[in-house]
């Protein structure tokens, strides 16, 4: 029988018994004290792992050599205990350098994963060492047993390991990174927000999230949108009416295009003739954008700048099979003026009736500009309200950043209106980018419509609201200071309305 009180009285007399203990005590107090300070909590195991290996030394005890027996069961367990702590403790120093220190070309993501693969054979092989210099088993026949689980477990889970395996290639080929718009097969389009082992997670256009297993993925056709350069391109057709010379069509959606923000000058857009028959002239027009994200709203933008160009020139669309043909009805495009044709697309007049628009249109005077010339200097009180009939306009202002476009401006588009309001100075430049053509009216011109009709004052100050908003007004200086956005339609209907009592004194 085994002597309790001398076997207790030698394991008291062993250090190790000793050690095992304060070890333990002070990894409890270092979790409960140091919870909250990671890097002190690391310092702090770094140093146990020294201390741990002196001691061991010292007693005689080399961590990487079989464990030798002392005859006192209690005394072996503490040393075979000390001895495993010190191995799990090496390997997560070892794992712990290699996440700190292991990254690949500047990668983190791939940096990430050889990390975790590094990180598994390192504690697997602390466990095949704790089982041979521990335990003092044969590890050759650990392994062979292993293997045979590992084909059993690889048959059983062939699925899942043909997603990690196919992670692990999609990790280190790249064909997207998070942020990435992407088409996988042509069935499943959006942008990348994660990549892991099993599976790749996309957000749809629609904001649902699609996770598509990597197996899947190395299988499919991958369609990387954002590279190499993030810059996309579409295509959008027009067919215009029969009779439209081809150059002239070209032009004028060359200006709808220039009109258009959303889309790049650079890639250039291309306008090529596709046909031209007695029924319709078709034109394919290829556009780029920033990114995929902006597709849909810069192919809206553009569709509402070519019929605006369209109208103000005077040009129809092709006519469907069983529409009617183009140029007819009472109003037809083809029997208004110019004027009355970009009358008819400014949001201002939108409340008049045709017969009031027309009336506006005969009192407008015609200014015709060249491309490249300045038309607003910062600085100018604008004493009339411009609208432009044909081109584009390029409106700028001088900031801390250098120059920035505020927006452009085609037919349709006004400007000046603020200032014929407030009598304030703006300070945004203009500039055309084509031959423009603009139609201005003076206050006088515009009096009789807002004294005739209050309700087409209230349409006309919240039209302004809402183009003041969303920074589309020259707008005065102190609108932004003194009003909330609420009352900014309120502000410029006592702004008009002090200004056509003013007309009627004079």
């Amino acid at each position: 029988m085994i002597d309790l009180a001398s076997a207790a009285s030698a394991a008291v007399r062993d250090p190790l018994v000793a050690t095992l203990f304060i070890f333990v005590a002070a990894g409890v107090l270092t979790h409960l004290l140091l919870r909250r300070r990671p890097l002190a909590r690391a310092l702090t195991r770094v140093g146990f792992l020294v201390v741990l290996t002196v001691v061991l030394l010292r007693a005689g005890i080399v961590p990487y050599q079989p464990l030798k027996t002392t005859g006192a069961p209690f005394e072996d367990a503490v040393h075979a205990v000390l001895k495993i702590v010190w191995w799990l403790w090496a390997a997560w120093f070892l794992v712990g350098f290699l996440r700190v220190f292991v990254v690949t070309e500047h990668r983190p993501r791939e940096g990430k994963l050889i990390q975790d693969l590094l990180a598994g054979l390192v504690y697997l092989a602390a466990a095949f060492s704790i089982v041979s210099y521990v335990f003092d088993l044969p590890v050759r026949g650990l392994l062979a047993t292993s293997g045979i689980i590992a084909i059993v477990l690889g048959l059983a889970l062939q699925s899942t390991l043909g997603d990690l395996f196919s992670g692990i290639v999609l990790n280190f080929s790249r064909p997207y990174r998070p942020g990435d718009w992407v088409s996988i097969d042509g069935s499943t389009e959006g942008r990348v927000i994660e990549i892991n082992w099993r599976a790749t997670h996309v957000l749809t256009a629609k904001r649902d999230l699609a996770i598509v297993p990597n197996s899947t993925i190395a299988k499919a056709k991958i369609v990387n949108s954002s590279s190499p350069s993030g810059i996309h391109g579409m295509s959008v057709t027009v067919r215009l009416a029969p009779g439209t010379p081809p150059a002239t069509g070209g032009e004028v959606l060359r200006q709808a295009i220039l009109n258009t923000r959303l889309v790049l000058t650079a890639p250039e857009p291309l306008i090529s003739v596709k046909a031209v028959s007695g029924d319709m002239v078709e034109y394919e027009i290829r556009v780029f954008v920033e990114e995929l994200a902006h597709a849909t709203r810069a192919q809206n933008e553009l569709f509402d700048r070519i019929a605006r160009h369209l109208d103000g020139a005077a040009i129809a669309l092709a006519a469907t099979p069983g529409s009617a043909p183009a140029g007819s009805g009472p109003l037809a495009t083809a029997e208004k003026t110019a004027a009355q044709r970009v009358f008819d697309l400014v949001d201002l007049f939108a409340d008049l009736t045709p017969a009031e628009r027309k009336t506006l249109a005969a009192k407008a005077k015609v200014l015709h500009h060249d491309e490249g010339d300045t038309l607003i200097e910062p600085g100018m009180v604008m004493q009339e309200l411009h609208v432009v009939g044909a081109g584009v306009i390029s409106i700028t202002q001088i900031q801390s950043m250098g120059e920035i476009e505020l927006l452009r401006l085609g037919p349709g588009d006004h400007y000046g209106e603020v200032g014929l309001l407030t009598g304030q100075a703006t300070g945004a430049k203009s500039r055309a980018l084509t031959p423009v053509t603009i139609y201005t009216l003076a206050k006088q011109d515009l009096a009789p419509v807002i004294e005739a009709r209050p309700e087409v004052s209230q349409a006309m100050c919240a039209a302004l609201a809402r183009r003041q908003a969303a920074g589309q007004l020259l707008a005065a200086p102190d609108i932004d200071d003194k009003l909330p956005p609420s009352r900014v339609a309120a502000w410029f209907s006592e702004r008009l309305h002090r200004l056509f009592d003013l007309a009627q004194v004079d």
